[in-house]
């Protein structure tokens, strides 16, 4: 039977391995090794560098983000940033401890490294790190602190954040559909009588 996963429960009891996450990412979340966090928070404050009133992602704990939202090992990763804890924890480790500790002109070098030779990877990676750095209320009263435009951003831009997901279409949906479509290339210009224009009650110009 399989074990139902209620939002205090720890991710370790999963059983059911194509389960969707409960919204706000599993909990309690996997935990990174000490050095996977100085790497982790080293990479990701090179893809958003501080400045301007802006804090480093490092300083606003991203690194709970991924903690939440990398699918558990054990678990299927169908579900959105699509990766799981062992793929990624691997890809920490391949940057050596070395990363966190180098300047941050050669941390970069390997950034721009990472993002040439596994552009897939790179692209997770760096998303993952705007969704955590902009959802952190810190970073959201700087937006409106300093930007004009973004006085009225809130924290929560939909209901539940950004833990949302587009469901899998169910096939057999679609022999229940009726009715019908015109595709755009078979549709043709209408001419509007001049009756139907709304022309102005106030007459022309003579």
């Amino acid at each position: 039977m399989d074990i139902i996963l209620k939002r205090n429960t720890p991710h370790r009891a999963i059983r059911d391995e194509s389960m969707k996450p409960p919204m706000g990412g599993w909990l309690p979340g996997i935990t990174f090794t000490s050095l996977q966090i100085r790497t982790l928070n080293a990479f990701v404050d090179q893809l958003i560098p501080p400045g301007g009133g802006f804090p480093a992602p490092s300083e606003v704990d991203v690194v709970a983000f991924f903690a939440r939202y990398l699918a558990p090992a054990g678990v299927e990763p169908k579900w959105y940033p699509f990766i799981g804890e062992n793929q990624f924890r691997s890809w920490l480790d391949s940057l050596g401890g070395a990363f966190a500790q180098a300047e941050s002109a050669e941390q970069l070098e390997i950034v721009a490294s990472v993002e040439r030779s596994n552009p897939g990877f790179f692209e997770i990676v760096r998303d993952m790190a705007y969704y955590a750095y902009y959802s952190r209320s810190a970073v959201i009263t700087t937006i409106n602190r300093e930007l004009e435009a973004g006085k009225d951003l809130r924290n929560a831009p939909q209901p539940y954040g950004y833990s949302d997901t587009t469901e899998e279409w169910d096939e057999r949906l679609f022999g229940q559909i009726t009715g019908s479509y015109t595709r755009t290339e078979d549709v043709r210009r209408v001419e509007i009588p001049d009756v139907l224009r709304g022309t102005s009650s106030k007459g022309t110009e003579e």
